[in-house]
């Protein structure tokens, strides 16, 4: 019987080289894959970020322009940012001459609690109709010297009688029954700024009675309290 003969040196080097071969052919295969995946991965958050980047500059600057522009009585409707100290019956004064029209602005932002409003919080102003235009104050002329005119928002000093003495309990009674006591107990739906135009004739001067009370946050008052009225 024929023996079958070994193969020779050179045969198994080349059959050893080719299988070489093959498997770094297959390796470098796969290293071509994994970096052409790498590299799609890169260039695509390269693209997602530059396009993200142009639409955040284009919209950030509206939306500081439309923070920063509130709307002027005379422009309603509009957009109002509130700022610190503000309620919403102070905005109402601003934008109607009427501060108990405070309703309007939360109906037209659907305010649950209109005595909750945060710095910074772009308010909807309404436009009412058969409401007056609030009249600003005149620019005062270069070289002209104003004529003076008594001013209700000293109401303090004023002794009943005394000269103005009505004007103020005009002014004080458009808020509800003058405060003329030391001392004054908060019932519902008032705010400081109600009883300080009660009390001074000046809806501004509730920092006043802030103070005297060390109020930290001049929109929570509550029912009950007692408030010393600085005089």
């Amino acid at each position: 019987m024929a023996r079958k003969s070994a193969p020779s040196v050179d045969e198994s080097t080349q059959a050893y080289l080719d299988k070489l071969n093959k498997e770094v052919s297959s390796n470098q295969s796969r290293l071509s894959l994994i970096l052409g995946a790498l590299i799609i991965l890169v260039a695509g958050i390269l693209i997602f970020n530059y396009f993200n980047r142009g639409t955040q500059q284009e919209i950030g600057p509206a939306q500081q322009i439309e923070q920063e522009g509130d709307v002027s009585p005379e422009d309603l409707p509009g957009k109002y940012t509130v700022k610190e100290g503000d309620t919403l019956f102070l905005i109402a004064q601003k934008y109607y001459n009427d501060g108990y029209k405070y309703t309007e602005i939360a109906k037209a932002n659907n305010l649950a609690n209109v005595d909750q409003i945060e710095v910074g919080q772009v308010l909807e102003i309404p436009k009412l109709e058969g409401v007056a235009v609030p009249i600003a104050s005149p620019v005062e002329t270069p070289g002209v010297e104003p004529t003076p005119t008594p001013t209700p928002m000293e109401p303090s000093g004023a002794v009943p009688g005394s000269k103005g003495a009505a004007d103020i309990t005009m002014i004080q009674q458009s808020w509800g029954p003058p405060i003329t006591s030391d001392k004054y107990t908060v019932v519902a739906g008032d705010w400081l700024s109600k009883i300080a135009g009660r009390a001074y004739g000046d809806i501004m001067a509730y920092d006043r009675i802030a103070k005297a009370n060390n109020i930290q946050n001049p929109d929570l008052i509550e029912v009950g309290m007692v408030l010393t009225i600085p005089r």
